[in-house]
C-alpha cells in the first residue's frame, strides 16, 4: 500500500508543479509585453517539448536573437528559469575560415566568459542532416518563484544583460572578420566593457 501511494503522491505533486510553474511563465510573459518585450507563450505539446516563453530581443535595426525561456523545479533546490539563445555560426566560418578556426572560436567563447559578469556563451558542434553546425548559446539560470513584481524585475534585467551579451558577442565576432588578432578584439571589447 505504501508503495502504490508514493507515486500516486509524487504524481499529483508533479502535475501541481507543472501548473503553478506554467502559471509563472505565463506571468512573466505578460509582465515582459508591459516592458515593451515580444513574447509568445507555447504551451507544451506539438510545438514544444515542454511549456516555453519565447522572447524576441532586437537591438537596433540589425541585431536581434529569439531566447527561450524554461521554468523547471529542481529538486533540493527550488523552481529555476532556465534561458537560452544562440547564434548560427556556419555561415560566418564559411565566409572567414582562417579567422573562426575551431581555436579560435574556443578561445573567443573562453576570453568572454571571462569577461561577462553574469551567463555563459558555450560553443556546441554537431552534425544536422549530414552537415557540420557551429553554434555559439547564450545560457543564464536563476533561481525563482516568478511570484511578485520583484521577481518579475529581476528576470527583465536578466533579459537586458543577454541582449547586452549578445551584442558583445555580434561585436566581437564583427571585429574579427574584419581582419582583428583575437587579443586584439578582445582588448577592445574589454575597453568598451568597463566604458
Amino acid at each position: 500500500m505504501k508503495i502504490t501511494a508514493v507515486p500516486q503522491a509524487r504524481r499529483m505533486e508533479d502535475t501541481m508543479n507543472k501548473e503553478e510553474l506554467r502559471e509563472g511563465l505565463k506571468r512573466l510573459d505578460a509582465y515582459a509585453g508591459g516592458q515593451g518585450f515580444k513574447s509568445l507563450f507555447l504551451e507544451e505539446g506539438k510545438q514544444a517539448e515542454m511549456d516555453t516563453l519565447l522572447l524576441g530581443l532586437e537591438m537596433g535595426e540589425d541585431l536581434s536573437v529569439d531566447i527561450s525561456c524554461n521554468f523547471v523545479h529542481a529538486p533540493e533546490f527550488g523552481n529555476v528559469l532556465q534561458y537560452y539563445g544562440q547564434l548560427e555560426l556556419n555561415s560566418i566560418i564559411e565566409e572567414n575560415p582562417e579567422a573562426f578556426t575551431e581555436l579560435n572560436v574556443f578561445q573567443m567563447v573562453n576570453a568572454l566568459n571571462r569577461e561577462l559578469p553574469v551567463g555563459q556563451l558555450l560553443y556546441m558542434q554537431d552534425e544536422a542532416e549530414g552537415q557540420a553546425r557551429h553554434v555559439i548559446g547564450i545560457r543564464y539560470t536563476m533561481l525563482t518563484e516568478l511570484d511578485d513584481d520583484a521577481e518579475m524585475e529581476k528576470c527583465v534585467n536578466i533579459i537586458q544583460m543577454l541582449m547586452n551579451i549578445y551584442e558583445v558577442l555580434c561585436s566581437t565576432l564583427l571585429l574579427l572578420m574584419e581582419g582583428e588578432s583575437l587579443g586584439n578584439a578582445m582588448d577592445i571589447m574589454a575597453n568598451i566593457m568597463e566604458e
